[in-house]
This record gives structure tokens, C-alpha cells and sequence, in this order.
């Protein structure tokens, strides 16, 4: 009586484990950052309503969808009154670690 009394003991701890490591992990890995538009519009000198606005007739949102292309820098960068360098300087600072180009 005494082995199977251990082995349910062992079979609610690792399983507590497991509830506890899901509960605290999970949240944390499936929300999704908003971009800090405040943020990046103060670093490029203009607004966040200016910039949204801009940068969603040049790049649409796509959650998945590729990085913009180079055209789409450029445009982005004329309409905002920067340079390309300064947009990109600006975006690699706010990207997430998991986008970073390496």
C-alpha cells in the first residue's frame, strides 16, 4: 500500500508542476506587443497619429506578413520627412528581440 501511496504523491506533484509551469509561461508567450507608435513618432519627430496614418497607407499591416521592402523604406521615409538611415535606426530600436536582424 505504501509504493502505490508515493506514486500517486509523485503523480499530483508533477502534475501540479505542470499546471504551475503552464499557467505562468503560457500568458507571457501568446500576447503579442503592440509596436510603441508613441514612441517611434517622437524618435522620427512627428506625431503618432501622423506616423500610424502614413505608415498605413505605405505598409499595411500583416501580422506575419514579410518586412517592408525597400521601396516601401523610402516611401515611408519621404512621407515622414527623415532619412531611410534614421527610420531604420528607429525601427531597430523598437523591434522585438525575436525580429532583430542578426
Amino acid at each position: 500500500m505504501r509504493g502505490l501511496g508515493y506514486r500517486l504523491t509523485d503523480v499530483l506533484v508533477v502534475a501540479a508542476c505542470s499546471l504551475t509551469f503552464a499557467a505562468v509561461v503560457s500568458p507571457s508567450r501568446h500576447e503579442p506587443k503592440a509596436p510603441p507608435i508613441g514612441l517611434i513618432a517622437q524618435d522620427l519627430g512627428t506625431t503618432p497619429e501622423h506616423f500610424q496614418e502614413v505608415a498605413e497607407k505605405i505598409v499595411p499591416r500583416r501580422p506575419a506578413g514579410p518586412p517592408p521592402t525597400e521601396t516601401q523604406k523610402r516611401q515611408l521615409a519621404a512621407a515622414l520627412d527623415v532619412s531611410v538611415e534614421q527610420l531604420d535606426l528607429v525601427m531597430e530600436k523598437y523591434r522585438p528581440d525575436r525580429l532583430r536582424q542578426r
